[in-house]
């Protein structure tokens, strides 16, 4: 590990135990500093959980981040809101890792990758971050602080998703009673399959493997919302299940 990509992990790592934010010290040049840094987080607070992955288009590359030790919270759930920089708010369809796939360098296809994928659920991502002026900070800065994960609400089961029409799904948010969202569809990926099965090609081939047990959300259906301590925040596809979190 490089220098400057220690001292990025320590000051990450500190951040997260004093809760105060740190501002980023140098510019990431390339993805692999930005998941040397990742990776270095969760090689000092253990075992990760599981991941998220998320691509603004049906084409894009996705962005990978680990979900740390700790980050899968059963609904519902309860945070404390004003301990918290922000209180971001998105509503997913997240996977439980059923089978385990060791590292290696071949790739993995999707009728494999497929293979170790249990239910789908409804996740609920909570987003915070320990970067200072985040909405100023570079995206790849974001992405190293493991793209704002502070937590991720593990929901109802959806157990027929292999036969969803994802694009017309229909998805809801409601937080202290007002509907914020409710539409049919809005996920970038449109498809989170895809994402999902990208994401374990790479956990494999470059982050050593998955672990059952482990999760993976596959990106906003709600976009990011953000709202203040005190609230209560309800996620649902109507018919397939729901997730709830307090702050």
């Amino acid at each position: 590990m490089s220098p400057d990509i220690s001292h990025a992990v320590q000051a990450l790592l500190e951040a997260r135990r004093n809760g105060r934010q740190m501002a980023p010290p140098f510019a990431l040049k390339d993805r692999a500093a930005v998941f040397a840094i990742q990776d270095g987080v969760a090689a000092a607070t253990g075992p990760v959980a599981g991941w998220k992955v998320g691509a603004r288009t049906p084409t894009a590359e996705p962005n990978p981040a680990p979900l740390l030790q700790g980050a899968l919270v059963p609904s519902p759930a309860r945070f404390d809101g004003k301990a918290m920089h922000m209180i971001g708010v998105e509503v997913e369809i997240s996977f439980h890792i059923v089978r385990d796939v060791a590292a290696r360098s071949a790739p993995v296809e999707r009728a494999e990758a497929l293979a170790a994928v249990g239910d789908a659920f409804v996740g609920m991502e909570i987003v915070d971050t320990r970067l200072a002026d985040f909405k100023n900070a570079d995206p790849e800065w974001l992405l190293a602080d493991n793209q704002m994960n502070h937590a991720l609400v593990v929901g109802d089961p959806i157990r027929n998703w292999k036969t969803l029409d994802w694009a017309t799904l229909p998805v809801r948010l409601v937080v202290d009673g007002q509907t914020i969202v409710d539409q049919q569809g809005g996920l970038g990926a449109v498809d989170p399959v895809r994402p999902l099965a990208w994401m374990i090609d790479h956990a494999v081939r470059h982050r050593g493997g998955l672990r059952a047990g482990q999760a993976i959300t596959t990106g906003s259906w709600t976009g990011l919302r953000y709202f203040p301590p005190g609230s209560h925040a309800r996620g649902e596809f109507p018919g397939f299940g729901a997730v709830e979190a307090s702050f």
